[in-house]
């Protein structure tokens, strides 16, 4: 009986083993993040309702990327002005990121704060991360902006 408790206890451990061994490599793993791109915001940011952007790009982890989103500006204080952005990427593969932006933008129309990521599908089922990003108005109308920090996934 006493032989059968151990065996079944190294049994057991060495089952314990093997998952622990298969889960590691399964953990988010936090990594530099870089993107860069070019976005178009479609009306208005300073209405309740926000306005809508899209935009294309690169990114580490995600490659040639799609966005959508929505961009908040808050009239009630500033300059600068209060800026909140949730943006949706898409991946050329199909994996998607989510994110959120915190930050100001001043009368030259510059912007600064900081990303989250907030999770996304494929890959980056619940990623996670943060860091710095920026953006500036284009002769165009676009905007263009990076961010520089980190991705978990």
């Amino acid at each position: 009986m006493k032989t059968r408790t151990v065996r079944s206890l190294i049994n057991f451990s060495l089952c314990a083993a093997v998952l622990i061994a298969f889960a590691i490599p399964c953990a988010a793993v936090e990594r530099p993040f870089k993107l860069q791109g070019t976005t178009v915001v479609l009306g208005n940011p300073f209405d309740p309702a926000g306005a809508q952007m899209q935009g294309e790009g690169t990114a580490t982890h995600l490659g040639n990327w799609t966005n959508s989103g929505v961009v908040f500006f808050d009239a009630s204080s500033g300059p600068p002005f209060p800026a909140l952005v949730v943006i949706h990427f898409s991946a050329a593969n199909g994996d998607q990121l989510d994110t959120i932006l915190v930050g100001y933008t001043d009368l030259s129309a510059v912007s600064t704060g900081t990303y989250y990521i907030t999770g996304g599908g494929g890959r980056f089922t619940g990623a996670s991360g943060k860091g710095v990003f920026t953006a500036q108005n284009n002769p165009d109308g676009t905007l263009s902006y990076n961010a520089e920090g980190t991705i978990n996934y």
